[in-house]
């Protein structure tokens, strides 16, 4: 679906950059009526496909033949899947005389596996023994292509592109410090730490929760928004980490604000931000949209959160809440210390490296070579 996460921005970013570089875009999806579906209307050279699918083998089997239907008929130059699922899909282009080169999106890295259960495990592995039979393989961080080459995929099919960052929509948003924490009943003056990210084990929010506490023991004014959706796999975890919090004494400290459509107007209304994963990310999207919006985020050191960064924020070991309170306690000095010199400098480093039509150009350069 065009639902609200990482991977799916990402596809909303690359269609609109691509098509305004002259490519006409197609996007599929499995469900529709997504949130982010309406930041596609009135683009030019943008189409949106819902193709059904089940869980049974007979609506399995439709899904392909419409998939196969679709690539044949519309004559695609290339076809792009993201995440594993629809990257084995896509070998149905196999079938297909004069067939569209076959990309596969990689957007992962360090997966701890045993936070999945046994259909991520064999799509995973079928991707690998099947990965002979695409002919690129993009990955978008650093860590990903080094642990998939050393997995053993393709190394001649292996690419490397970061994520795409839309830096006229991640910006510095003055005016949000206000508007937002009038919104929220937060003060002005309160130190004010965001965590973007969806509830899932892979995020960590435990360590989140700890480091909070610690924080919140030695500056009682300290205040924490998190912003992220909830599938309904992980509703049971939410309802624990809330309760978590309650018993730890950070009910009145922790705003948890679901899935917003804003979250470049949150970030802004933010000291600092942070991301605390433990494992599974490529190109931790939240860390370089803060940069961009001129908030430092302090990182876990998982996928490429650490290059993203660079020498802008600290960088602390995954499952370490004392680690992350001493680093988000010096951010938030830093903060007060450097000012807006560094948040100039800090958005530059992401328009330099991540713009959208920059990294669109290159995948498409990948993709029609």
């Amino acid at each position: 679906s065009l639902n609200i996460g990482g991977s799916e921005r990402q596809v909303v970013s690359l269609a609109k950059s691509m098509a305004n570089l002259g490519a006409e875009v197609h996007i599929a999806v499995t469900k529709s009526g997504g949130q982010l579906e309406h930041e596609l209307n009135g683009t030019k050279n943008v189409f949106l496909h819902t193709i059904t699918t089940g869980n049974n083998l007979v609506e399995k089997f439709k899904y392909l033949t419409q998939l196969r239907t679709l690539i044949k008929s519309t004559e695609f130059n290339a076809v792009y899947g993201f995440l594993p699922t629809p990257n084995l899909a896509l070998l149905i282009a196999l079938t297909i005389r004069n067939r569209p080169v076959i990309a596969w999106g990689v957007r992962s890295s360090g997966l701890d596996l045993t936070q999945y259960g046994s259909k991520v495990k064999w799509t995973m592995l079928l991707e690998k023994l099947l990965s002979k039979f695409a002919d690129k393989i993009i990955t978008n961080s650093k860590a990903a292509f080094q642990e998939y080459r050393k997995a053993g995929y393709p190394y001649s099919k292996l690419r490397h592109v970061p994520n795409a960052i839309d830096t006229e929509r991640f910006k510095p948003h003055p005016k949000a410090r206000n508007s937002i924490r009038n919104q929220l009943a937060i003060s002005v003056e309160a130190p004010l730490i965001g965590l973007f990210a969806r509830i899932h084990p892979m995020k960590d929010h435990t360590t989140f929760l700890h480091a909070a506490k610690l924080l919140v023991d030695v500056n009682p004014d300290v205040r924490f928004i998190c912003a992220g959706g909830v599938h309904d796999e992980h509703s049971n975890l939410a309802i624990a980490l809330k309760s978590s919090a309650n018993k730890l004494g950070l009910d009145s400290h922790i705003l948890w604000l679901g899935a917003r459509k804003d979250p470049e107007r949150l970030m802004g209304a933010c000291d600092i931000t942070t991301l605390t994963s433990d494992n599974g990310e490529g190109f931790p999207n939240a860390v370089a949209e803060s940069m961009a919006c001129g908030v430092p985020c302090v990182v876990t050191d998982i996928g490429d959160a650490s290059n993203i960064v660079a020498d802008f924020s600290e960088v602390v070991p995954p499952n370490n809440p004392q680690a992350l309170t001493t680093a988000w306690k010096s951010a938030l000095d830093k903060s007060v210390i450097e000012g807006s010199h560094k948040s100039i400098q800090m958005r530059q480093s992401i328009i330099d490296r991540f713009t959208s039509s920059v990294i669109a150009k290159k995948n498409l350069d990948i993709l029609l070579k």
